[in-house]
This record gives structure tokens, C-alpha cells and sequence, in this order.
């Protein structure tokens, strides 16, 4: 049971969406226990909308429409066109939209289920949160910004 009260829960879900928005003017760091975390993704939530069914309804509509198997250079192929579709258009959603649903797609033909997509999904968040980044004001805006390896698995909360 979460020792989160249902008022902070939601208060610490806007403030994850504003920071990944960029709407918030500070750096934002939380740390919650793992009761609390599966509140917070409850909250964080689309009320009626099963990821794990959504995954296998994709599986099952990309096999029958793309085939069976790998497809690895393919899914590669697609994504890199996508990109050059995000790069021309940054804000709309349904470019970005595009590369998430083709690395999903990925994802399954691994033979991954989708449960295990969605713990891997989970785990490497909670992984790259344990990290330590470097301050993104100091960061080329073009460039990828790494973790810096050097203090790997030393970060804490």
C-alpha cells in the first residue's frame, strides 16, 4: 500500500509531465519507493487502456500485415525514414508517434511478450533515473546527451 497520500501521487504525476514537457523552470528529481512507483504509474495511467492487450493486438496486425521473423533491417530502414520525418516536423505527435509504435515492433519480433516489453520498458527507466547525467543547460542541444560512464552504478538516490 502507498504511504503517498492520492493528492501528492497526482502532484509528483505533474510534475513528471511538466518536466517532460520542459514546462518546468527547475531541475526535478524524485525518488519514490516501489509500492509508491506502481501508484504513481497508475495515476500517470490512461484510464480503460491495457498496454500489455495493445502490444499484442499490434503483434498480431504487424505479423499478419509485415510478415513473421526479425525483420531487423527493415524496422531499422523504416525508423531511419521516420526520423527524417521527426527532424522536418519536431512537434507533431504522429512522427514520434510513428518511431515508438516501429520500435514496438522491434521489440516483439525479439520474441518478447508483451509483458516482458513492458518490465524491460520499466527497468531501463529505472535504470537511466539511477544514472548520473550531465547538466543538460551545458549540452549542445543537437547533440545526444550521454551518462557519464566513468561513475557507472554509483548513482543513488
Amino acid at each position: 500500500m502507498s504511504t503517498l497520500s492520492p493528492e501528492r501521487l497526482r502532484e509528483l504525476a505533474q510534475q513528471m509531465r511538466d518536466a517532460a514537457l520542459g514546462t518546468t523552470g527547475r531541475d526535478m528529481h524524485v525518488c519514490v519507493n516501489s509500492g509508491d512507483l506502481a501508484d504513481l504509474l497508475e495515476e500517470l495511467e490512461v484510464p480503460g487502456f491495457d498496454f500489455a492487450a495493445h502490444l499484442a493486438r499490434q503483434a498480431a496486425f504487424s505479423a499478419r500485415t509485415f510478415g513473421p521473423g526479425r525483420r531487423t533491417k527493415g524496422v531499422c530502414d523504416h525508423i531511419r525514414k521516420e526520423l527524417i520525418e521527426v527532424e522536418a516536423a519536431p512537434a507533431d505527435l504522429s512522427e514520434w508517434i510513428d518511431v515508438v509504435i516501429l520500435a514496438l515492433d522491434g521489440a516483439w519480433r525479439t520474441g518478447a511478450r508483451p509483458n516482458q516489453i513492458i518490465e524491460a520498458i520499466v527497468a531501463k527507466q529505472a535504470k537511466n533515473e539511477r544514472r548520473v547525467w550531465p547538466d543538460w543547460r551545458t549540452a549542445d542541444p543537437d547533440k545526444a546527451i550521454e551518462h557519464d560512464r566513468s561513475v557507472e552504478g554509483k548513482a543513488a538516490c
